[in-house]
């Protein structure tokens, strides 16, 4: 497994730790790596850390989109790795522009069935399927980058 994926997987850990404890991205990272021992400790990526504060800082725009998408699901009815899954993926497709769509689906789609299965998978492959398909000004033309900025929002829900 590529380290990149390994960033991505402590990135959805470190994520669902947020959303379960209310703890800032800084605890949850140092909780993280306490928990992980010594082996682990030099390999906490940049891009885990750098994935985990963009999501955070694009949560609300991102869990709106999510939520257009996917309105037909109760939030309480997708699981909180799910969620997790989504908002990482979306954020990836969003804000990393280097990162070619397919690379970051197929990614979190492994991811997905690594964390809930093929059924799991699925359901984010659906889902990531509509969000790669939005066109790029969709975001800005909701007007909500300036503000989403401004205002760190808690992964709670979807919006």
């Amino acid at each position: 497994m590529g380290e990149r994926r390994r960033a991505r997987q402590r990135a959805v850990q470190i994520l669902y730790a947020i959303d379960r404890t209310g703890q800032s991205l800084t605890e949850a990272l140092v909780a993280y790596v306490e928990l992980q021992g010594d082996r682990q400790r030099r390999s906490l990526h940049h891009f885990t850390v750098e994935l985990l504060e963009r999501a955070l800082e694009h949560v609300g725009e991102v869990d709106r989109v999510l939520a257009d998408i996917i309105a037909h699901w109760q939030p309480e009815r997708v699981a909180l790795v799910d969620r997790q899954i989504l908002r990482l993926a979306a954020c990836e497709l969003f804000y990393f522009p280097e990162i070619p769509p397919k690379v970051t689906l197929n990614e979190y789609i492994e991811i997905a069935k690594t964390f809930g299965g093929q059924e799991a998978a699925a359901f984010v492959n659906g889902v990531l399927d509509k969000v790669a398909r939005l066109p790029g000004e969709k975001l800005e033309a909701r007007g909500q980058r300036s503000e989403v900025r401004s205002q760190r929002s808690e992964p709670r829900g979807w919006g």
